[in-house]
């Protein structure tokens, strides 16, 4: 009777201990997405996208697999019911999604909204847009990386003094912002390229979930500035010279009487002269750089502020001045008002 009951215990022990691995899988036995392609199907479903990588006998290959649903997760879980191997979804670097879903509001913040409540999907992925087929983008991608498609997450981080036009929306800024009275943001454009593997073709203001105007990489990166980002490795050519920005600094002070904000922002950069025609001066180079650059923030500002669409962020400044039950007018009340003195200032190395 001992044994019988010493042997019913260490069963029971087992089945706790053990309790919590029942549904695990090897590692060898799944296979980790790293892109996923979503766009609006002809019927008005949604057809998902997902590059696999697989195992065989000459090595690891990848391939393109599409399914279409009436939701997102139910594509993704046919995905997951048809491959041969347990598809698991938790490394996934990019997630593009077609202009034919994201220019339609309401459906843009439905998807926005799933990814961030998705706990198959890690919140810190990539947020892309692009103007071709997904099928089309996620193939190219395929043809030209297969399965080194990890690059594509330095294609939008590489680092300081790279590329710092180039925007980095995560999932979760994006659903953030979908609920933020005072910031927008932009989010990256891209296509298949020919020679490459993407190009960028700028990108798309996001505002509550409504995209307002596109702005380019020169546009776009004087709005990473006033992000914290850095200038550090722009290129910018006048019509006489050519120059890369070495530092960037920028300063904003703000200030607000009645209903009129005013912000007054100083942005300095140091450059160093790459090439420059004979007879031009650093003066000359300097000063006109410094009226290009000018004139390039106003033009992006006056369009946001017509489509009240805070991409500089303006309105963060005024969070502790604003009492907050009126900041959700910030877009309609204040943000139309609102001036800003902005000056370049250029010196050079």
């Amino acid at each position: 009777m001992k044994k019988v009951n010493k042997t019913v215990i260490f069963s029971m022990l087992l089945l706790i201990v053990l309790s919590g691995c029942w549904d695990n899988k090897d590692i060898d036995k799944r296979v980790l997405p790293l892109v996923i392609g979503i766009a609006k199907g002809d019927n008005h479903d949604y057809e998902v996208t997902v590059q696999i990588p697989i195992t065989k006998s000459s090595g690891l290959m990848s391939r393109i697999v599409t399914s279409k649903a009436q939701t997102v997760s139910r594509a993704l879980g046919e995905i997951q019911t048809n491959s041969e191997n347990a598809v698991d979804y938790s490394q996934v670097r990019l997630v593009v999604i077609q202009r034919n879903l994201a220019s339609n509001p309401k459906e843009l913040k439905q998807l926005i909204k799933f990814l961030m409540t998705s706990k198959e999907i890690p919140l810190n992925a990539q947020l892309a847009f692009t103007n071709e087929s997904t099928v089309k983008l996620l193939s190219n991608i395929n043809n030209k990386l297969g399965v080194d498609a990890t690059s594509l997450f330095d294609y939008f981080n590489k680092g300081v003094g790279w590329a710092p036009g180039i925007s980095n929306t995560r999932i979760w800024e994006a659903y953030r912002s979908l609920y933020s009275y005072t910031d927008d943001l932009t989010i990256p454009v891209v296509d298949s390229g020919k020679d490459t593997v993407l190009i960028y073709k700028g990108a798309a203001a996001l505002k509550k979930g409504r995209l307002t105007q596109t702005v380019n990489l020169d546009e776009n990166q004087l709005i990473n500035l006033f992000k914290n980002h850095n200038a550090d490795g722009k290129i910018e050519n006048v019509d006489f010279a050519s120059v890369m920005v070495k530092r960037s600094t920028i300063r904003n002070q703000a200030l607000i009487e009645g209903n009129t904000p005013t912000v007054t922002t100083d942005l300095k950069l140091k450059i160093d002269i790459l090439e420059v025609h004979s007879g031009i001066t650093n003066d000359q180079i300097k000063h006109k750089l410094e009226k290009l650059i000018e004139k390039r923030f106003y033009h992006v500002f006056n369009q946001s502020k017509k489509n009240e669409t805070d991409l500089f962020g303006f309105g963060q400044y005024y969070r502790g001045q604003i009492p907050y039950a009126d900041l959700k007018n910030w877009r309609t009340t204040y943000y139309p008002n609102l001036k800003v003195n902005f000056h370049a200032q250029v010196s050079s190395e």
